[in-house]
């Protein structure tokens, strides 16, 4: 029994929540119990109190540390891409004649220009450049030096967003068009200011005109250039954010160690430069979107909150920058605010590509992310009907031909089947089709078939998908998928563990599902941080709902409160927590309890019982 409980505190806490802590928040517990209980929902990066029923924060700031481990850098958001953004595709649209936007918000940056009309598209470029619509961007900026030929800002927007982004390497076909229009800034920049003049030089050291020059020089050239500008004028934002995502591209999605409690490289150094920005202009719709981006993946991502909770109605018809909040919304469990603003944003979406017809990354990639982030948010907080109604929109949208090119999109292509794991009944799974033409997704395919069978009491047939998904990671090496990002084999083991973990359920063997759960997790931590996460629940919910159903009650209670640190609010192991006060005859702790899991679910309560946890 001390072996298990070791393997436990080792587990729930990434080697970092002793017995000491848990023999603490014991003690606490039973001086205070419902003031105690009042932490639960809180994110682990509150602020921190005095008092003694603020004493567990200690806790859950220890179940979200992780050591540094000298794992692959976390990569998040629609990327890395095979292809870059933007692609070939979308530069062969780029002469396409772009309408003038006008739910983009108000972001002027005055350039010397005669022509009114290309200081709008400049400013359009400029917007949809923070709104990571890069292909757009760069049909603005294309129309905007047509309007006027002698615009040198206008090439150097061109410039600026056929390079490299945090999403992107840059595309081949993309070094030559921005060679020269930098080159063509450059020759025009007697025109233009002192300020303008020194933005252009800085960009004439991220290009080449060999394309086989090295990308990390020249961005390293960029950066230390912009540096220099940024020095001369610190009180311009525009050149404020231009120096900050240069530094950003340095290190794409790399900007935390040790658990997210350090910065990383010069991430502190990028988040001065925010604050900064923020603090002269707070409605900055670009340094917002930095900035959730750099807090996310942080221990403190709260620090985000007020600014993700106005960044929606600042640029309305930008879809990326309207689903951004749930980049803070979703680490800090408020799930509810998640769903509204992907659904703002797949509407938002939906209406610019009926109008503007864009090709490449956008519609492929980004959409489609939206989507999926408005089922997982729909997920985490028990609304099934929003669930499969996005699983069903993405099965619709997503082609096999973004899933051949992109690897991202082969998670986003499998997500459905994780809703349906969730929600759906074992006939409405066992209906869905076979995705055999992409084994990481047929891998998924086979877990929500053996979720359903187990559910339904079919145990030998249930085994059969677990086998299926062991052939499958032997038979394939998912290269395009490892050298995209995507942990393809661990996630294919994790799935493994959870249906086995639900097989031995069934079979109504309790411990043997608590040393499934158990691989589970210690799969589960060893994945890189994305959003939406590459498994799409926490599953110390379920190893703390198999330890209850063992007996366990105290380990199973220490690893429940340790999944609601890592993912506050969440309705399913609030239900967990709640039934476990229950069944210690907790009647205090089983009414606090209650009474959040009321605030965070929103969906059927039939749904919530402990063998679905």
């Amino acid at each position: 029994m001390l072996k298990r409980k070791l393997l436990i505190t080792t587990l729930i806490g990434a080697g970092l929540i002793g017995t000491m802590a848990f023999g603490e928040y014991q003690a606490s517990r039973r001086a205070n119990t419902s003031a105690l209980l009042t932490t639960i929902g809180v994110p682990f990066c509150a602020p921190q109190r005095s008092g003694p029923q603020y004493k567990n924060k200690t806790f859950f700031r220890l179940a979200m540390a992780q050591a540094d481990d000298g794992r692959k850098p976390a990569r998040t958001e629609v990327g890395p891409f095979s292809r870059a953004i933007p692609d070939a595709e979308s530069i062969a649209q780029a002469d396409a004649n772009p309408l003038l936007m006008d739910n983009l918000g108000t972001l002027h940056y005055p350039i010397t220009t005669s022509k009114p009309t290309a200081q709008q598209f400049f400013d359009q470029g400029l917007r949809l450049a923070y709104a990571f619509n890069h292909g757009e961007a760069l049909r603005a900026f294309r129309k905007a030096r047509t309007l006027d030929p002698e615009c040198a800002m206008c090439y150097w927007g061109e410039a600026l967003v056929l390079g490299p982004n945090i999403n992107a390497p840059m595309d081949p076909a993309a070094v030559a068009p921005a060679f020269d229009a930098v080159n063509k800034a450059h020759g025009l920049s007697a025109r233009a200011s002192a300020k303008e003049r020194a933005l252009i030089e800085a960009l004439t050291a991220r290009y080449a005109r060999d394309p086989q020059a090295d990308r990390a020089t020249l961005d390293a050239a960029y950066a230390d250039a912009m540096q220099r500008v940024a020095e001369r004028y610190p009180d311009d934002d525009q050149i404020t954010l231009t120096y900050a995502e240069a530094l950003m591209d340095r290190q794409p999605w790399d900007y935390w160690e040790a658990g997210g409690f350090r910065a990383k490289g010069r991430a502190a150094e990028i988040v001065g430069l925010l604050e900064k920005v923020l603090r002269k202009t707070p409605d900055h719709p670009g340094a917002i979107h930095y900035y959730i981006h750099l807090t996310e993946s942080s221990s403190d991502p709260a620090r985000a909150v007020p600014y993700a909770q106005r960044l929606g109605r600042l640029m309305p018809g930008a879809g990326h920058v309207v689903h951004m909040p749930f980049h803070t919304f979703f680490r800090v469990g408020m799930y509810k605010e998640a769903i509204e603003a992907n659904r703002q944003a797949v509407r938002a979406d939906e209406t610019y590509i009926a109008r503007s017809a864009p090709v490449g990354i956008y519609p492929q990639a980004y959409y489609p992310h939206n989507i999926h982030s408005l089922m997982v948010s729909a997920q985490m907080a028990g609304d099934g009907a929003t669930a499969i109604e996005s699983a069903a929109k993405l099965s619709r949208i997503v082609s096999d031909a973004a899933a051949r090119n992109i690897p991202w999109v082969q998670p986003i292509m499998a997500a459905p089947y994780f809703a349906h794991a969730q929600f759906s009944d074992a006939k409405t799974i066992l209906g869905l089709p076979d995705p055999a033409d992409f084994p990481y997704v047929q891998a998924m395919w086979h877990y929500a078939r053996g979720v359903g069978l187990a559910g339904a009491g079919d145990v030998s047939a249930a085994q059969a998908e677990a086998d299926a998904i062991v052939r499958l990671g032997q038979q394939n090496d998912f290269a395009d998928l490892v050298a995209g990002g995507v942990p393809a084999k661990d996630v294919l083991r994790l799935a493994e563990q959870v249906l086995r973990a639900r097989i031995a359920q069934a079979n109504r063997d309790p411990m043997r599902a608590v040393r499934h759960f158990e691989a589970a997790v210690a799969l589960e931590d060893g994945l890189a941080y994305t959003e939406p996460p590459y498994w799409y629940y926490p599953t110390r919910q379920s190893l703390g709902a198999a330890l209850l159903l063992a007996g366990d009650l105290d380990n199973a209670e220490n690893v429940l409160r340790s999944s609601l640190a890592r993912a506050p609010n969440n309705g399913w192991a609030l239900f967990g927590l709640m039934r476990l006060y229950e069944q210690r005859g907790d009647a205090p702790g089983a009414r606090v309890v209650r009474g959040m899991l009321d605030k965070a679910w929103i969906g059927d309560p039939r749904t919530l019982e402990l063998s679905r946890l």
